[in-house]
């Protein structure tokens, strides 16, 4: 073979695991093997050119898709990025409170201006948000993502301002800075972000009205063949929140000329986290329906899906003794069958319902169905039990009487947890 520069870790191996996605950056061409005919020695085969080993290594063997995703701790911070560019294949858990106010993703409308490709008046709203973030999540990590680097040139020469004018902000920055790299705020464009995670992030969009009151749609490396999978990057870091500051509206950006998907896919990405944050169910499943035209996206509300007979039926059963059920939850490929309203919260569920149909046998392994799932959906804050519909046909009344025991002893819990914090 032709040398490369990841031969030498290849050589020493016995068996090679690649792992990647091509839905994110490819590598630097610093780093991208390159054929040359000045080598010394002529190959005794073939080789097929790729930009990376990761491309390469899809050509000629087998793949294995890792679906489930662990970052985000709400759907909302990931259910884009799934449709628009995994076509909803990743598994992403539903959230145990789907109407929790403030959403985990929040829009911020200012009116910006553009000017020498900076937007300062932005860039003041940033600083002021990353303020407000250390004094009331001082814990929480963050980052701040811009989609220039002369606007993330401006939000760094802002937060130095604000250091020296502000002694409150100095002291919790330098704070924050002193921990572990991973732990401290970045300030990063889309061209470098790739690799960083933080609970929260800050977008500052940038783009605005210039002094003549126009928008320039200049999206730079956005509008590149590829450059799509730098929005897949930044719009998937959060773990727990992001904040999207924005001095127009969705609609203001024209795309219709774009040579490449990047521009029409950020102007969708701005519908959708405008749509989060007002908590339009509507308008969020229009917009991944619109980036996935394969999904299929239910709307919840309002409206009855079955993945059988057999949880049509407990879900008949549970309604007649008094619970308000919801069905198939989530938006990606993963649903929760049936998932009970908590009794004294509506807008949190107490208990997920699993059901053996075919979400449990579209799993390949026993393993995976049994353990994995539901230890998934655990570490999402679910109580999860399942029904056999082995059971359920011998004695469904059996089956409905354990549910209710285990609801009943939930709440009972809950309250007397609540009785004894309150002491």
């Amino acid at each position: 073979m032709r040398r490369r520069e990841w031969d030498p870790a290849i050589y020493r191996a016995k068996q090679v695991i690649i792992a990647g996605d091509e839905m994110q950056l490819p590598p630097a061409n610093l780093f991208r093997g390159s054929l040359s005919d000045n080598e010394e020695e002529e190959p005794e085969f073939d080789v097929d050119e790729s930009q990376s080993l990761l491309n390469l290594a899809k050509r000629r063997f087998p793949e294995k898709i890792l679906q489930w995703h662990y970052r985000s701790k709400s759907e909302e911070l990931i259910n884009f990025s799934n449709h628009a560019f995994y076509h909803g294949q990743v598994q992403i858990a539903p959230n145990v409170q789907p109407l929790k106010q403030p959403a985990a993703i929040q829009w911020k409308k200012v009116d910006g201006l553009w000017a020498h490709q900076q937007n300062e008046i932005e860039a003041h709203e940033v600083v002021e948000l990353l303020k407000q973030q250390l004094v009331i999540n001082p814990n929480q990590t963050v980052g701040i993502i811009t989609f220039n680097a002369k606007q993330q040139d401006k939000i760094l020469d802002l937060i130095d301002k604000k250091i020296q004018e502000d002694p409150e902000f100095e002291a919790m920055y330098h704070q924050v800075m002193s921990r572990d790299l991973d732990e401290r705020i970045f300030v990063k464009n889309i061209e470098n972000v790739q690799g960083d995670e933080r609970d929260v992030i800050i977008f500052s969009i940038g783009y605005a009205k210039n002094h003549e009151g126009k928008v320039y749609n200049r999206f730079g490396t956005l509008n590149q063949h590829g450059g799509e999978n730098r929005l897949n990057v930044a719009v998937s870091r959060a773990k727990e929140k992001i904040h999207v500051v924005s001095s127009i509206e969705p609609h203001e950006l024209n795309v219709a000329n774009a040579k490449n998907q990047g521009p029409r896919l950020l102007k969708a990405y701005l519908e959708y986290a405008k749509a989060v944050s007002n908590v339009e169910h509507e308008q969020v499943n229009h917009v991944l329906k619109q980036v996935n035209e394969q999904s299929n996206i239910q709307k919840q509300e309002g409206q009855l899906h079955f993945d059988s007979t057999f949880e049509e039926e407990v879900y008949q059963q549970l309604r007649a003794i008094g619970y308000e059920v919801n069905t198939q939850l989530g938006l990606s490929g993963y649903r929760i069958d049936l998932a009970i309203i908590h009794p004294n919260d509506p807008q949190k569920y107490i208990l997920g319902i699993e059901c053996d149909g075919a979400m449990y046998h579209s799993s390949k392994n026993a393993k995976e169905r049994d353990v994995y799932r539901q230890k998934f959906l655990e570490s999402r804050g679910w109580k999860i039990t399942r029904i056999w519909s082995r059971n359920w046909w011998r004695n469904p009344t059996t089956e409905t009487e354990r549910i209710d025991q285990m609801v009943r002893s939930m709440v009972q819990q809950e309250q007397s947890k609540q009785k004894v914090e309150s002491m």
